[in-house]
């Protein structure tokens, strides 16, 4: 069941993306992505919460890292795609997937350059989103796993 629940997980938030009137209104794709990167933090914290009383914690921590980094590649990129329709900030930058290409690359550091930021609010963005990746790998994976072990443990 928890395979399905994960797998649903991800399959709801891509097609609550693919469905998101990000076209029609900058400010609302800014704001649908900035709400998405902001709810990062306090879904973190609920889910914590939740794996230290789990009976799966691993799975919960894995169902948690899986909703968190979907909120963070999906909101880059909504930002991403709000930015550059109005401004044409980024080179190469044009549909939906591109936004989530880009945003991966970004993410994974690999940066193949075929997107690019070319504007000063898309370089401010992208530098934004390092800044988030750092933390993302660097704290939230840690509190998530460190409270998945301390629970098996205490079930052990």
């Amino acid at each position: 069941m928890g395979l399905i629940r994960l797998l649903l997980i991800g399959v709801g938030l891509v097609v609550l993306f693919s469905l998101m009137p990000l076209h029609r209104r900058g400010w609302l794709s800014v704001l649908l992505g900035v709400l998405a990167i902001a709810a990062i933090t306090p879904l973190t914290i609920r889910r914590v919460h939740r794996i230290r009383t789990s009976d799966h914690p691993m799975l919960d921590a894995g169902e948690a890292l899986l909703s968190v980094l979907a909120l963070l590649v999906l909101g880059f990129s909504a930002v991403y795609l709000a930015i550059n329709r109005h401004a044409g900030e980024f080179t190469g930058l044009h549909t939906r997937i591109d936004a989530v290409y880009f945003t991966l690359t970004t993410l994974s550091t690999v940066g193949f350059g075929d997107i690019t930021a070319t504007g000063q609010a898309a370089r401010i963005a992208v530098t934004v989103q390092i800044l988030l990746d750092f933390v993302f790998v660097g704290v939230t994976v840690r509190v998530l796993l460190d409270a998945a072990h301390q629970r098996r443990s205490e079930r052990s």
